[in-house]
């Protein structure tokens, strides 16, 4: 098991998140794919807090499920052959729901599918919103910005006593 209180999110991290959601093709990709456990787990609450944010701005404040519904009908729609087959509509319904704390929804994640389904599905849902944003360079840099602001307050909660410790502390 990890200690989160030794993850520490830096530049580089931060650094690959923007080539990812980058759409310049011309920057060459120069990023190992990281192997060390921490990193593995920062990469990974980069990318969720990036989906995180560009849920939110796409749905919030306000959202019907059945808006939900259709962007990822509409999502499976524009991709190209099996790449529809990466996007499971019950999994990619259930993770924009979740972030967005519909108290209609009764499922509770993986919704049914392993863990390589539900990052394929996120990460597809991920590009797209960050396309549909059209982030210029300033608006890439506040994207980012907002990601980092909530990976930063993931795990400052994650790192936090329990809330008994807290309440019964002085």
């Amino acid at each position: 098991m990890i200690d989160l209180s030794e993850l520490v999110l830096g530049d580089g991290h931060i650094d690959l998140l923007r080539h990812l959601l980058s759409e310049d093709d011309d920057e060459p990709g120069q990023y190992d794919e990281p192997t060390a456990p921490n990193d593995i787990v920062i990469h990974n609450l980069m990318g969720y807090s990036a989906f995180v944010v560009a849920v939110l701005r796409k749905f919030s404040p306000t959202f019907s499920v059945s808006e939900i519904i259709q962007y990822v009908s509409d999502l499976r729609k524009s991709l190209i052959g099996d790449e529809s087959l990466q996007v499971n509509p019950r999994v990619a319904e259930g993770l924009i729901r979740d972030v967005l704390q519909d108290k209609t929804f009764k499922d509770t994640p993986p919704f049914g599918a392993d863990n390589e389904t539900m990052a394929k599905t996120s990460f597809v849902i991920l590009l797209d919103l960050v396309q549909n944003l059209q982030l210029d360079g300033p608006g890439l840099e506040e994207f980012l910005r907002e990601s980092v602001d909530y990976a930063r307050r993931w795990l400052v909660a994650q790192q936090a006593p329990d809330v008994e410790e807290r309440a019964a502390t002085p």
